[in-house]
């Protein structure tokens, strides 16, 4: 169903330049048409002036409509199309009246040249024109007819026809801006988010992260890398299966995110600090920390995630978490070395007993169960001098 709704959103999102493009098309045939029958028949009556316009005018909409069949991403169709049809516009409003009923051409000439446009292009295009006309025809520069009324209603006609148009023009730009927006956020959301968890994949973590280090590296607060894995998870997907696994998965990137920020101080704009790294391995940055003991205390709140148990298909007891954390930029300088660092610090842990954290710094010394109870008793982790951080 998901990926049916993806499909026809991309359809959707795609829509506006198909229908352009159908819209050039039809109002190049029907152009090409008209100027064929007026360039002959101004020919074929002497009229040399107006037949060559109206040739020169079917010469440039016939080869602009060749080329939209044939160019497989036509560009600039829709100017070289708008700047014909003005033209004739033009021509049509200054010498219109000499033929009869000539004047209504003016109707779908402005009507084409806002569809076959985009919806700002339309309203600057037609408005320019309509207050054209107004002053040609409202001014007396044009002779329409020697009834006021009749030329009042012909130009009442033309503004309202520009009014309907654009408001339509409008709502279909409105609808199809909205379509695009979900399509792309979809497309966002696949390339950058973990499709099990909803939290940052490992690519836009670090592609997030390299950029967020090189901010951070002056700055005065503490930053950390850290490196997260689920103790004994083969065993819960052993024992329970890979449907219970991944819930665990779930019920714990979901604790994670409600128990660490996750979005920028100065903007409140949601970040990618929180990432699943691969299988039950995740990890986050953490920034703009104001001391060690804040770190110790985040730290300790992330090993108590599951103190409350999780409740699947059957009770899992006893599921812990060890973590490993790397300061930037005591313990490396760049995201690789500094994952590296923090990996270390994670699997030092889970070799010294699990469900306890440590610093890569101070690796030989995890901090256990009993420790975290009493962060106090945690050694602060001294700033070496003329650090950064």
């Amino acid at each position: 169903m998901q990926k049916l709704m993806g499909h026809q959103l991309k359809e959707m999102a795609e829509l506006s330049t198909v229908r352009q493009h159908k819209v050039i098309l039809l109002a190049s045939v029907i152009s090409v048409i008209v100027f064929s029958s007026y360039g002959y028949h101004h020919l074929s009556n002497d009229n040399y002036i107006f037949g060559i316009l109206n040739s020169l005018c079917l010469v440039v909409t016939f080869f602009n409509t060749v080329y939209l069949l044939k160019a497989r991403k036509p560009r600039h169709t829709d100017i070289v199309l708008t700047v014909v049809l003005l033209a004739q516009g033009i021509l049509v409003l200054l010498y219109g009246h000499a033929i009869e009923n000539r004047l209504l051409w003016l109707f779908p000439i402005l009507a084409s040249t806002i569809f076959i446009n985009s919806f700002t292009i339309g309203l600057l295009v037609s408005c320019g024109y309509c207050a054209f006309a107004g002053i040609a025809i409202l001014g007396g520069y044009i002779f329409i007819s020697a009834d006021p009324f009749a030329v009042q209603r012909f130009f009442i006609s033309l503004v309202t026809l520009c009014a309907i148009c654009n408001t339509a023009a409008f709502f279909y730009s409105k609808a199809i801006n909205y379509i695009q927006c979900l399509y792309y956020e979809g497309i966002e959301q696949l390339a950058y988010s973990d499709q099990l968890t909803g939290l940052a994949n490992r690519w836009s973590f670090e592609t997030w992260a390299t950029a967020k280090l090189a901010e951070k590296k002056y700055d005065d607060s503490i930053t950390a890398l850290v490196f997260l894995d689920i103790d004994n998870f083969k065993h819960i997907n052993d024992s329970y299966g890979h449907d219970i696994g991944d819930k665990v998965l779930k019920n714990f990137a979901h604790r994670l995110k409600n128990n660490v920020r996750s979005s920028d101080r100065k903007n409140h704009k949601s970040d990618y600090s929180i990432a699943r790294f691969a299988g039950d391995e995740f990890v986050l940055l953490l920034y703009d920390v104001n001391s060690l003991v804040d770190l110790d205390n985040i730290l300790k709140r992330i090993c108590h995630l599951f103190n409350s148990k999780y409740q699947g298909r059957e009770l899992l007891n006893n599921v812990t978490i060890s973590v490993g954390a790397a300061l930037y930029p005591q313990d490396a300088d760049n995201l690789p070395e500094l994952t590296r660092c923090a990996d270390k610090a994670m699997y030092s842990a889970k070799h010294n007993g699990k469900n306890q954290y440590c610093y890569y710094q101070r690796i030989n010394q995890p901090v256990s169960d009993e420790a975290i109870e009493d962060s106090a008793k945690v050694t602060p982790i001294t700033k070496p001098t003329g650090s950064n951080t």
